[in-house]
C-alpha cells in the first residue's frame, strides 16, 4: 500500500478513543475486523514489520526438518539447514513467482523444488538447480544470483520468530515482563506433544487474541468448564508502549487447578513452579501471531495467522517436559484434558464466529469495556501506535498525531 484510501482514513480516525484504559475505553471501530481495504492496510502497518512467532523449534530439532506456515500473502519455510542453522525463508520461487510448498507441510528434506520448472533451492535457501536455463547463463552465475528470501530470525525461549523488516528492532527487549513465565516453564526445552490445525476460520485475526485474552467471557460461555479460574479472581498487568506482550493471570480457586472433569491438574506439575505459579493461569499474547497459557502442567499455545479481514487460521500446540511425557498414564491423562479442551474451543469458534457476524452489522456499536477486559485496552493501544505510525509514513499529517497519541496517555496504562 503505497497511499492511505478514503476508507482506511475514515477507520483511523476513530481510533484514538479506543487507545486509553478501560474506564473510559470504547471497543474498536468495527470495520477494523471486516474492511478488506484496512486488513490491506494492516499487511504493512503490522505483519510487514513486527515479529511473527511461527512455531516451536522442537518442530525442527534436527538437520533438514522443515514446516511451512503462511502468513497473509505470504508463504513461508521455517528449515534447520545441515550447518545446523535455523532459517525462515519466503517460499516464492525467484524465477517467476510460484509458491515452492504449501501451507502446513512439515517433514525431513535435502532441498525444496518448485513444481512449475524444477528450479530447487537448498536448505539454505540457495539455488542449486534450473533445468534448461543454460542457453541464457552459466548455471553458476544463475546460482550465485538466486536465493529465497530470507527474513530476520530470532529464537526466543525457543519460540521461532521472523521479522519481514531487515531493520527490525530486537524482539527480547520489548518481552521482559513475559520473560520470566518464559523461564520458569522453561519453554525452550519443552516438547510438543499434539498440535492441531484449523483452517478458513471466519472471524477476524484480532478477534482471536481478544477472545483469547480477556476472561469476561469465561464465566459465561464456558461456565462449569472455567468455574475454577472464575473471572472474577482475574488481574491485570500495567503496560506501557515499549511492552511486546499483553498479558493477564486469573487465580485459581484451589493450587493446582486443572481444565478437566476433575478440577485438578492430572499431569505431573511442571517443576520448580513457585506456588504463586502453582495458583493461576497466565494468560499472553505477543501480537501479532502468538498467544500461551501457562498452567501449573503444561503450556499451549495459539498460532493466529490471517488469511484475509474476515477469515484466519488458528495452529494449537501443547508442550510438556520431557518427564511428563514419559511418566506412566500420561496419555490418558493428556486425553481426559484434550477433550475438554476441545469442548472451550467448540464454545470459542462459535462465539468468535457469531462475534465476527456482529461485526457486519450497520448497528454494530462501540462498546464500553468492563474490568474483566482490561488487557483490550492494552491491545488497541498496541495496534494503534502501530497504524498511526505506519500511516505517517504514507502521510506526514499522521506524524503528530503519534505525538499527540504518546502525550494524551504516555506510559503505565492500565
Amino acid at each position: 500500500m503505497n497511499a492511505l484510501t478514503p476508507e482506511v482514513q475514515a477507520i483511523l480516525a476513530g481510533l484514538d478513543p479506543a487507545s486509553t484504559d478501560f474506564t473510559t475505553a470504547r471497543t474498536l471501530p468495527a470495520a477494523v475486523y471486516t474492511s478488506e481495504e484496512f486488513y490491506a492496510f494492516e499487511k504493512e502497518a503490522i505483519f510487514a514489520r513486527e515479529w511473527l512467532c511461527l512455531g516451536h523449534i522442537d518442530q525442527v530439532a534436527n538437520p533438514g526438518d522443515f514446516f511451512t506456515i503462511q502468513v497473509g500473502d505470504e508463504p513461508l519455510i521455517v528449515a534447520r539447514g545441515e550447518d545446523g542453522e535455523l532459517r525462515v525463508m519466503s517460499a516464492i520461487c525467484q524465477h517467476r513467482g510460484y509458491p515452492i510448498t504449501v501451507d502446513g507441510e512439515k517433514g525431513t528434506a535435502k532441498q525444496f523444488r518448485c513444481a512449475y520448472h524444477y528450479w530447487a533451492y537448498g536448505l539454505d535457501g540457495q539455488l542449486v538447480a534450473a533445468p534448461e536455463m543454460t542457453q541464457t547463463c552459466p548455471i553458476a552465475e544463475l546460482r550465485a544470483e538466486t536465493r529465497l528470501p530470507r527474513l530476520k530470525v530470532e529464537i526466543w525461549h525457543g519460540m521461532i520468530f521472523a521479522n519481514m523488516d531487515p531493520g527490525a528492532e530486537p524482539l527480547a527487549p520489548t518481552l521482559a515482563k513475559l520473560e520470566p513465565e518464559m523461564a520458569a516453564y522453561n519453554v525452550g526445552d519443552l516438547k510438543i506433544v499434539k498440535t492441531m490445525e484449523y483452517k478458513n476460520q471466519p472471524w477476524n485475526w484480532k478477534g482471536m487474541h481478544e477472545n483469547a485474552l480477556e476472561p469476561y467471557h469465561t464465566s459465561f460461555v464456558h461456565m462449569g468448564y472455567h468455574d475454577i479460574a472464575p473471572a472474577s479472581m482475574a488481574e491485570f498487568v500495567e503496560w506501557d508502549d515499549s511492552d511486546g506482550q499483553v498479558m493477564h493471570p486469573t487465580n485459581y480457586r484451589w493450587i493446582d487447578a486443572g481444565f478437566n472433569p476433575t478440577g485438578r491438574a492430572v499431569l505431573p506439575i511442571l517443576p520448580g513452579l513457585s506456588e504463586q505459579r502453582r495458583t493461576r493461569v497466565m494468560f499472553a499474547s505477543v501480537l501479532p501471531t502468538v498467544f500461551f497459557a501457562f498452567t501449573p502442567d503444561q503450556v499451549f499455545y495459539f498460532l493466529i495467522t490471517p488469511e484475509t479481514a474476515n477469515t484466519m487460521t488458528l495452529r494449537m500446540g501443547w508442550l510438556f517436559p520431557e518427564s511428563s511425557i514419559k511418566a506412566p498414564g500420561f496419555e490418558w491423562a493428556f486425553q481426559m484434558q484434550n477433550d475438554v479442551n476441545e469442548a472451550i474451543n467448540e464454545q470459542d469458534i462459535y462465539s468468535n464466529t457469531r462475534m465476527q457476524q456482529g461485526q457486519r452489522s450497520r448497528y454494530a456499536n462501540r462498546g464500553r469495556y468492563s474490568w474483566q477486559e482490561g488487557t483490550l485496552p492494552q491491545m488497541n493501544r498496541w495496534l494503534t501506535l502501530r497504524y498511526m505510525r505506519y500511516a505517517a509514513l504514507l502521510d506526514s499529517r499522521y506524524a503528530d498525531l503519534v505525538a499527540d497519541l504518546v502525550d494524551a496517555v504516555g506510559p503505565g496504562t492500565r
